[in-house]
This record gives structure tokens, C-alpha cells and sequence, in this order.
């Protein structure tokens, strides 16, 4: 019941948000999330006896995501060349911090690869999220109906149906036959989204939604999957416990932070209009 409260609170406001906010807002709501995220995944990474550089991962994270979607950022952000001045800054400020501690020599590649796999984990496919937001609010609600809706139809198909565990040393509870109704699902909002609110064309019409949703739905559930790599690692749960029944933010964004990269990349390269 807790699950359900806070999904049918939080759902209406993300919506909302996502339709009406200028881009400057957005923007700085999508680094706040990023920064939230970022601070459960140190604390992961923490768990697993590595010593990130918290506060130098967190200000390049939110330089990366704010290159990426803030409004004066092109909607093909990958390329801008303040995004690489941010990359290669932060890269180098992280070297150098680890130089600064030789007191952690023994785990100074540790410490240095966990606050660089948070600026790219949560910086990275983070600003991506927000970057798809650029080409308009509707791709944004197209790809947060793909993931949310394919990870309900897993979680409900797989209390009823499953039995042949997924990964079951990963996930223990997800199974084939959830993650099978996730693809079906995706499939269906995407050939929804490519019938009713675009013309035909682009990939294939209808159909060419469909795949383009089946495709990030894969990459969603793979998302799913890596985070719960993480915190079984670290021996935990959930990454946080700043939403009633879901966990952490990072453990409602897992999902989203590889999808959005497959979205962004049709978005990039095919240039559809609406």
C-alpha cells in the first residue's frame, strides 16, 4: 500500500514537471536528482570499502548534467565542447586528488574509479535524460511511460506467473516471465505513441515505435539489473530510503538512466519532428 501512495503522489508532480517546467527549471531539477543519486551511489560504493571523492564527484556531476540540459546545451550535447572541458577537468581534478592522499595508495584506483563511475553513471546518462527533454516535453512522457509501464507489468506478471529466475544472484525475485511482460508492455506503448501522436514514417510508423520501445525497455531492465549488481555488493537492500516503499532515488532512476541513452541516440541520428 505504501508503494502505491507514493507512486500515485509522485507520479502526477513528475508528470507535471515534465510538461510544464521551463528548461531552466528543469534543468536544475534534473541535477538535483542526479546529485541525490550520486550521493546513494557513493554510498554503495562505500559499502564495498572504497572512499569516493564526494564533494569533487558531485560538482562535476552537476557541471556534466547542466552541459548536457541546461537550455543554452544542443539537443546533441555529446558533442558540445563544454561538455568535454567538463569531462577532462573533472578527470584530471580526480588524479590529482588521489595524488594529494598517498595514504590510501593501495586504494587509490578504487577510490578514483567509484567518483568517476558516479560522474558517468549519474552525470552522463543523467544529463542524456534531460538532454531528450531539449527535443520537447513528449518524448520525456514517451519515455518515462515505456519504463514505468514495462517495470509495473514486470513486477505484477511476476508476482503471478514467475518462475524461471532472471538473475537469480543478482535479483533473486525477478524472472523470465516478468521481464517478458516488460518487453510486451514497452512494445505496446510504443506502437501506442507511434500510432496516435506521430505520423508515420520516421522508423517504420507504428511498428518503428514499437521496436524503438522494445529496445529501450532491454536497456531498462539491463539498468535494473546493474543497480541491484551494486547493492548486493554492498550488501543493502534498497540504495536509500528517501521514498516510502520504493527505496532510494537511486533505485527509481536505475531503470531510466539506460533507457534514456537509446532515446537520445534515435532522437540525435533521426531527428524525427512532431
Amino acid at each position: 500500500m505504501t508503494r502505491l501512495l507514493t507512486a500515485a503522489a509522485l507520479v502526477p508532480l513528475v508528470l507535471a514537471v515534465v510538461w510544464w517546467a521551463p528548461l531552466w527549471l528543469f534543468a536544475i531539477l534534473v541535477v538535483l536528482v542526479a546529485l541525490v543519486g550520486l550521493r546513494e551511489f557513493y554510498d554503495l560504493a562505500q559499502g564495498q570499502g572504497l572512499q569516493p571523492y564526494r564533494w569533487l564527484g558531485l560538482v562535476v556531476t552537476a557541471a556534466t548534467v547542466l552541459a548536457m540540459a541546461a537550455p543554452f546545451a544542443p539537443p546533441t550535447a555529446f558533442v558540445a565542447p563544454w561538455l568535454a572541458a567538463v569531462l577532462i577537468g573533472g578527470l584530471l581534478a580526480v588524479l590529482v586528488r588521489a595524488l594529494m592522499h598517498p595514504e590510501r595508495m593501495a586504494a587509490s584506483l578504487g577510490d578514483a574509479g567509484a567518483t568517476l563511475l558516479g560522474v558517468a553513471y549519474l552525470g552522463l546518462l543523467m544529463g542524456t535524460t534531460g538532454a531528450v527533454r531539449l527535443w520537447g516535453s513528449i518524448w520525456l512522457i514517451f519515455l518515462l511511460a515505456t519504463v514505468w509501464l514495462g517495470d509495473t507489468a514486470a513486477y505484477y506478471a511476476g508476482r503471478r506467473w514467475g518462475r524461471r529466475r532472471l538473475a537469480p544472484r543478482v535479483s533473486p525475485k525477478k524472472s523470465w516471465e516478468g521481464s517478458v511482460a516488460s518487453l510486451v508492455a514497452g512494445f505496446a506503448v510504443g506502437w501506442s505513441f507511434g500510432h496516435w501522436l506521430f505520423s508515420p514514417g520516421y522508423i517504420a510508423g507504428a511498428l518503428g515505435f514499437g521496436v524503438l520501445a522494445v529496445l529501450m525497455n532491454l536497456a531498462a531492465q539491463a539498468g535494473d539489473l546493474v543497480e541491484s549488481l551494486f547493492k548486493r555488493g554492498a550488501q543493502v537492500k534498497d540504495s536509500g530510503e528517501l521514498l516510502p516503499g520504493h527505496g532510494g532515488m537511486l533505485d527509481r532512476i536505475d531503470a531510466m538512466l539506460c533507457a534514456a541513452p537509446v532515446l537520445w541516440y534515435y532522437l540525435a541520428y533521426f531527428r524525427p519532428r512532431v
